[in-house]
């Protein structure tokens, strides 16, 4: 039976019940160090994943100041979906969707303006598998981090640098 996902939009809108569903999952599926303030990473998510209602998946985004491109802010961007459906395509999807989001969110922004998405590459077989210097999503490749981890980023539209 092919999995029905439904992506939803919850970036500043995670009410106390949602909040509930993404900490069970992440517990559930032991994701988060301990050491990681779980309802605080909650109220960052920007899409949730579900099947038959059941959160499977979902991003989030951070504030981060990043040294190595001046010191300039950005969402540090996570994704995570159940391996079992991870679909063709699903990585993407919720990458543009995710950006797109936090782009006209940013755009609205008058203090601590970030200027695009960055995110640390984590999963192995997506390391092996998609090692194009920019991905449709447009995120370009910049580099690894101090684990050899690929580091990539998206600007948003119209940032000056």
């Amino acid at each position: 039976m092919t999995p029905q996902l439904t992506i939803n939009n919850v970036w500043m809108n995670v009410t106390p019940d949602l909040q509930r569903d993404i900490v069970d999952f992440w517990n559930s599926n032991n994701m988060l160090n301990p050491a990681v303030d779980s309802q605080a990473r909650a109220q960052q998510v920007v899409l949730t994943v579900r099947n038959n209602g059941k959160i499977v998946g979902l991003t989030s985004a951070d504030f981060v100041k990043f040294h190595q491109l001046n010191d300039n802010l950005f969402y540090l961007f996570r994704m995570i979906v159940l391996p079992e459906l991870r679909l063709p395509g699903i990585g993407s999807k919720l990458i543009v969707e995710t950006r797109d989001i936090l782009e006209d969110y940013a755009e609205k922004q008058t203090t601590n303006k970030c200027i695009g998405l960055l995110t640390i590459v984590e999963n192995p077989q997506l390391i092996a598998q998609r090692n194009e210097a920019v991905w449709p999503s447009k995120m370009v490749y910049i580099g690894n981090d101090k684990a050899g981890r690929p580091i990539r980023v998206y600007y948003f539209k119209g940032v000056r640098i």
